[in-house]
């Protein structure tokens, strides 16, 4: 009598779990998989809804062979595991497109920000690439008043000039000349 004292509890929690579970279970088996798959057109939830199912029967079977007696529980524990591994690399996936969705908004909000000041010139946060700090010291100015069409002409006329040997150079020249049929010297 009194070991039906001490389990009375464990039945009583037993039964309003299975009192919670039944509309559960009863909408999850209101149709049949395949139309419930077919009502949904995003693969991610159909893909949820194959993991509920899978996890919610091997639930039931685990929880009827532990209410049998049954001692060898390894087959239905692998096949929880492996509906485990499946829900984990679900999350695992859907964690991976968040980081990536956020890593893409906080690259769009950057260059958001960059063109935005960009365009807008503010010069509180950003000094400009060419500054006057950039420019102080000794600096030398060109002025040229000259139009560039003179220029041209006389640096032209000036390496024309450099070419056309002088009469004292041309006399030097000749007599290197002369000597370079016979011997090397000095003219």
């Amino acid at each position: 009598m009194e070991d039906i004292k001490k389990i009375k509890p464990y039945v009583k929690s037993f039964s309003n779990a299975l009192d919670e579970l039944k509309p559960e279970i009863e909408k999850l088996t209101s149709k049949s998989l395949d139309e419930q798959l077919l009502l949904l057109s995003d693969e991610r939830a159909k893909l949820e809804l194959i993991n509920r199912y899978a996890y919610v029967l091997s639930s039931l079977i685990f929880a009827n062979m532990k209410v049998l007696g049954v001692r060898d529980m390894s087959p239905i524990l692998n096949e929880l595991k492996r509906v485990k591994s499946y829900m984990d690399k679900a999350k695992q996936y859907d964690n991976k497109i968040s980081k990536f969705n956020e890593k893409s908004q906080a690259k769009q909000e950057n260059a958001r920000s960059i063109i935005f000041n960009v365009l807008d010139g503010n010069r509180n946060r950003f000094e400009p690439s060419i500054s006057k700090s950039n420019f102080q010291g000794k600096h030398t100015k060109f002025e040229n008043d000259e139009p560039a069409g003179s220029t041209t002409t006389r640096i032209i006329s000036n390496i024309e000039e450099a070419r056309k040997p002088s009469s004292k150079k041309s006399k030097k020249s000749a007599k290197v000349g002369k000597n370079e049929k016979g011997k090397i010297g000095r003219g």
